[in-house]
């Protein structure tokens, strides 16, 4: 299957990419944010939380990238 590789497909897929990841990003700091202060954590537990929170989150962040690539650059779709 052939992919249409156009400036305005390329530039929605930064624009649906850049939109997503702002919210996943959002809502990561918040759960982050909650987490630390119901239980209190001073600033070393919270740095280990966050390194731990973020292997998921990039993991996620491609996979929204991908999908936003796959999505705006499909035939089917344009």
């Amino acid at each position: 299957m052939n992919r249409i590789l156009t400036t305005y497909s390329l530039f929605g897929v930064a624009v649906a990419t850049l939109l997503l990841s702002a919210k996943l990003l959002i809502s990561v700091g918040v759960i982050h944010w909650v987490i630390a202060a119901l239980l209190g954590l001073p600033l070393w537990p919270q740095l280990i939380l966050a390194g731990i929170m973020a292997v998921p989150t990039l993991i996620l962040l491609w996979r929204i990238g991908r999908l936003c690539y796959d999505a705006e650059t499909s035939p089917e779709n344009n």
